[in-house]
């Protein structure tokens, strides 16, 4: 998934379409998708590799994690510098609500100070 695609669905949610009055939001997006992609990257327990520099540039986070959750944070962000309160705070809360649901990805645990050594 590209940067493109979140910018279009956070457009959704805000109920913008793309156009000449879009241009401030195309501006912003790629640094705050960046962000949030770092953020929801350590949810997902992966590596963030690049930064998101333009909208073409191709998401590192899981297809459903970047398709899912991260429009609402970026609609979020763009209701805060609309000065839209009631948006703002809807978006916000659902962005935070399914970030509970990401799953990480399994890793290997070592018991480096042998503290589950009686337990086998």
């Amino acid at each position: 998934m590209t940067a493109q695609e979140v910018y279009e669905l956070a457009l959704a949610l805000i109920d913008q379409a793309e156009g000449a009055d879009t241009a401030d939001y195309a501006a912003r997006a790629p640094a705050v998708i960046d962000v949030l992609q770092k953020e929801l990257a350590f949810y997902e327990n992966t590596r963030i590799t690049r930064s998101i520099k333009k909208l073409e540039d191709a998401l590192e986070l899981s297809e459903d994690t970047a398709e899912r959750i991260l429009p609402y944070g970026l609609a979020a962000s763009f209701a805060l510098a609309d000065k839209n309160g009631d948006m703002y705070a809807d978006y916000s809360a659902m962005y935070r609500a399914l970030i509970r649901t990401v799953r990480g990805g399994e890793a290997d645990v070592s018991d480096e100070y042998g503290a589950l050594e009686g337990m086998r």
